[in-house]
């Protein structure tokens, strides 16, 4: 029933934000902010987060060193640094005590902006939420 509810999300998150690769298997930073969270009790501890560019498109990591309560990861994308936009939603829903590394490529589609500056807001099971910090690539 669970793999069902994440297939559910996945198709409708594909609806919403468009078509997304996402993958399992690299490295964001101490979320910064969040709803009903306090310093110490937050679900998610994260490492790093890299973005490059690859062949026109950019290659978002992650990776966490904790997930408890974790729902989902949600690839923002902005030109300007203030408005951000969700791109793509990784859901997780397992919790770990290990370190876990994620990948994203944004393949850029109809983007004309120089700028790029993304960063990644986790979202616990109570709607929680908190923001890795923000990086560009080098161009």
């Amino acid at each position: 029933m669970k793999k069902l509810i994440v297939l559910i999300y996945i198709a409708a998150a594909t609806l919403l934000f468009g078509y997304a690769k996402a993958a399992e298997p690299n490295h964001p930073v101490a979320p910064i902010s969040g709803k009903d969270k306090t310093a110490i009790d937050f679900p998610v501890h994260f490492e790093d987060l890299t973005v490059k560019l690859i062949n026109n498109k950019a290659q978002i990591n992650w990776s966490t060193l904790t997930e408890k309560n974790n729902k989902q990861f949600e690839i923002q994308r902005s030109t300007d640094g203030t408005t951000f936009k969700t791109i793509a939603i990784v859901f997780t829903l397992n919790d770990s005590n290990e370190v876990k590394h994620y990948v994203f490529r944004d393949e850029l589609k109809g983007v004309k902006e120089k700028k790029l500056i993304y960063r990644i807001k986790q979202v616990d099971t109570s709607e929680g939420y908190a923001f890795s910090k923000t990086v560009s690539p080098a161009l």
